[in-house]
């Protein structure tokens, strides 16, 4: 007896239909419920419009660590078009942690090292006078000692400036989300 004979659901095959159609159903409301919790970040939606970073300005820090972190949020922000008026400032507290692993008395053998950024944030309304957020980011970048005292001081800033990256792009997510609250 095959399908189109009988009744459907019947038979051997009923078993396999019915968790297949069940899925399909599943699937189909996927999409509806996936748009009651999410929303883009970015991007424009019915009901909210995009979080504009442009309107945060980033305050002035007194390390080259917390340059390396200024400079790209800057970029990040707003392309790095210059300076106007704001309506939120980003205060900066950034510390550079250099760790060496491995570390040997010979010379010649080569060792390894780790740099962790830490950015404490804080996103103030300087009109209104009230914190909007604050938080932390971390960030590491791992690097190679070798014998030359050159290369490994360069590879020392070579890590400090991709942690600083690193912790730049989890900054832009971190204060994006908190303007998407607001």
């Amino acid at each position: 007896m095959s399908l189109s004979e009988g009744k459907a659901g019947t038979g051997p095959m009923r078993g396999f239909l019915v968790p297949v159609m069940r899925a399909g159903a599943l699937a189909a409301l996927l999409p509806i419920l996936a748009a009651c919790l999410y929303r883009p970040l970015y991007g424009e939606t019915g009901l909210h419009s995009a979080v504009d970073l442009s309107q945060v300005e980033v305050a002035p820090v007194d390390t080259r660590v917390g340059q390396q972190v200024r400079n790209h949020l800057v970029f990040l922000f707003d392309g790095g078009r210059g300076e106007a008026a704001r309506a939120y400032t980003l205060n900066l507290r950034v510390t550079s942690v250099n760790s060496q692993f491995a570390a040997v008395r010979n010379v010649r053998d080569a060792t390894a090292g780790t740099v962790t950024v830490t950015v404490g944030y804080e996103l103030v309304n300087p009109a209104k006078g009230e914190r909007v957020a604050a938080g932390s980011r971390v960030a590491s970048a791992s690097y190679d000692r070798t014998q030359q005292s050159f290369a490994n001081e360069r590879a020392v800033i070579d890590a400090e400036n991709r942690a600083a990256r690193e912790a730049a792009e989890q900054l832009r997510l971190a204060v994006a989300a908190d303007l998407g609250r607001r």
